[in-house]
């Protein structure tokens, strides 16, 4: 994963498959973060976009293609 890509969470991959609604983030940073998190992730909620980046753990996302 890299600075600019659009992830979403990899249990929702089926639902992107299938043209339903998913959450979707853009990764906006990348390196290493309590948690073992190593990507920060700007997500976008029901109309607005979150005002901060928040750390996840790359295994549990998949880039949307």
């Amino acid at each position: 994963m890299q600075v600019g890509d659009l992830v979403t969470y990899t249990f929702q991959g089926k639902r992107w498959r299938e043209g339903l609604s998913v959450d979707v983030g853009l990764i906006v940073e990348t390196g290493k973060w309590t948690g073992n998190a190593d990507v920060k992730v700007l997500w976008m909620g029901s109309g607005a976009a979150a005002t901060e980046a928040i750390t996840q753990k790359s295994d549990h996302l998949k880039v949307l293609v």
